[in-house]
């Protein structure tokens, strides 16, 4: 089979995609990033949240098409009070009918967001550790 007409239509759109040029750029992370403090109390924090495992009821809510199965995470009510910023209003459209939709609101963590907590805790408790390893060896040498 011989397409010269195909053939020579898509070397001009490649051509033409080739042509297109996108300019990036750099921005300083110090710039993009402003009001950064350190995280503190991460600890006590994090001793106030409870970890829950839970399953979304997929038969009442088929619409939000949320995932089926065990999932693990953390009650928004209880990441609020000690981490306001991790939780947002998602939302979801959905058809409810012809031409109709409408639009579920509802409470998510962003758990990802936890990391860095998560590493502050660590470090607290590994100067805690190192601070008693310290004083176990001042009674020892006692």
């Amino acid at each position: 089979m011989n397409f010269p007409l195909f053939k020579s239509a898509m070397v001009g759109l490649l051509l033409s995609a080739c042509a297109i040029t996108a300019s990036a750029q750099k921005i300083n992370e110090q710039e993009l990033k402003v009001n950064v403090g350190k995280i503190s109390n991460s600890t006590q924090h994090l001793k106030n949240l409870e970890p829950v495992t839970f399953k979304y009821d997929v038969n009442k809510y088929k619409h939000l098409k949320l995932p089926a199965g065990e999932q693990y995470g953390f009650l928004a009510s209880n990441v609020q009070p000690e981490f306001p910023a991790m939780v947002y209003e998602a939302s979801k459209v959905y058809e409810s009918g012809k031409n109709n939709s409408k639009v579920a609101k509802y409470n998510e963590v962003q758990t990802e967001n936890l990391i860095p907590v998560l590493v502050a805790a660590i470090k607290e408790q590994q100067a805690e550790i190192e601070l008693l390893k310290q004083e176990i060896k001042l009674l020892k040498a006692k």
